[in-house]
């Protein structure tokens, strides 16, 4: 017959063997939450989801990368590196993601930590665990149903820092690419950061860029598209202080049914030169009272365009819509009509100054 002290180390025993029988193994208690409304915490082994919008418009992004980094380890007592994981994944068309669970491990391994990184060119990169603004730590990530909102990138980010934040990884190498000749340049100081460098719509301390001046439902309204986009800024050149563009690729379909709008913002006197360029760069452009204070129609190959000047804000409008998506010029005018209107709403003139 087994003493009262045997008798609880037994019990001691099963109850640890149950406790453990009951725990997911090789796995630690995540540093973030379930859900972005609870309290409880979520799995660092996942499956994960969320959706991927634009800071500015709110509007899904679409094509983005989404990486996600598992850290391993193993041992008890003398803890060693077990390796990692990754998984390799993009945004849908309306901006959602979803990696699944971690496939199981080895005996003896658990995962230390998760990292999920959320990057397209034109905007700021987005890290499960931490900021790129001060690189403090983030603390509203969610393993289901997080809300990551890009931030376009701006002329007065740096770029080395930039990718210092983002990390590695052969898919993640792949993309940043283009941002090393930058990142060189600043390091051998060729390269000047100018501090008062603002974000676009910040001249009048207003912030508007040119994707506020027209959305997917815009477009589909007046062409009666029935296919989806992917939106975001174009990669000829990022946001300035004066400068911002929104670029919708027809998914699936050639350049042809395809929107951009590329949107100045500057001093009354530098706003008409800039339209001035504009009416001289494109030959077959033609001056028409359509739009603003002065505006122009142009159709080039297989893409038509309307560009307007907008004196008394300071604003230089160019609208470019492929053919089979803007049929005639009458859809491109109809279109950039409606964001000349958009535009007075988001930057109201003071009493006497116009409209």
């Amino acid at each position: 017959m087994l003493r009262p002290a045997a008798l609880r180390r037994l019990a001691l025993f099963v109850f640890a063997a149950m406790l453990v029988a009951c725990t997911p193994t090789g796995v630690r208690t995540a540093p973030f939450r379930a859900r972005p409304d609870a309290a409880e915490a979520g799995l660092l082994a996942g499956p994960f989801t969320g959706r991927v919008v634009d800071t500015t418009t709110k509007s899904p992004v679409a094509g983005a990368l989404v990486y996600a980094a598992w850290t391993l380890e193993r041992g008890t007592g003398l803890i060693e590196p077990a390796g990692s994981r990754e998984f390799v994944g993009s945004t849908d068309a309306a901006g959602y993601y979803k990696v699944p669970t971690l496939a199981a491990l080895p005996r003896g391994v658990r995962v230390t930590e998760f990292t999920l990184l959320v990057y397209k060119r034109g905007f700021v990169a987005y890290r499960s665990d931490r900021r790129f603004t001060d690189l403090g730590a983030r603390m509203d990530f969610a393993q289901f149903e997080n809300q990551v909102l890009l931030e376009r990138w701006r002329t007065d980010l740096s770029h080395s820092r930039h990718l210092r934040f983002v990390g590695g990884g052969t898919a993640v190498a792949a993309l940043t690419s283009w941002e090393l000749a930058d990142a060189s340049a600043e390091l051998e100081g060729a390269r000047n950061q100018d501090p008062d460098q603002l974000r676009p719509g910040r001249i009048e301390g207003t912030y508007v860029v040119a994707a506020q001046l027209i959305s997917e439902a815009d477009i589909k309204a007046r062409t009666k598209f029935d296919g989806g986009f992917e939106t975001g800024p174009l990669s000829d050149e990022p946001d300035t202080a004066s400068y911002s563009s929104q670029h919708f690729k027809a998914n699936g379909r050639p350049e042809t049914w395809d929107v951009a709008v590329r949107m100045w913002r500057l001093d009354p006197g530098a706003a008409q030169e800039q339209y001035e360029e504009l009416l001289g760069t494109l030959e077959t452009a033609q001056e028409r009272d359509d739009v603003g204070s002065r505006s122009f129609v142009v159709t080039e190959g297989a893409i038509r365009g309307v560009g307007f000047l907008d004196a008394p804000r300071g604003v230089v409008v160019l609208f470019t819509c492929g053919t089979n998506q803007c049929n005639s010029l009458d859809d491109a005018v109809a279109l950039t009509k409606s964001m000349y209107e958009r535009l007075k709403s988001l930057l109201p003139m003071r009493l006497g100054g116009g409209s």
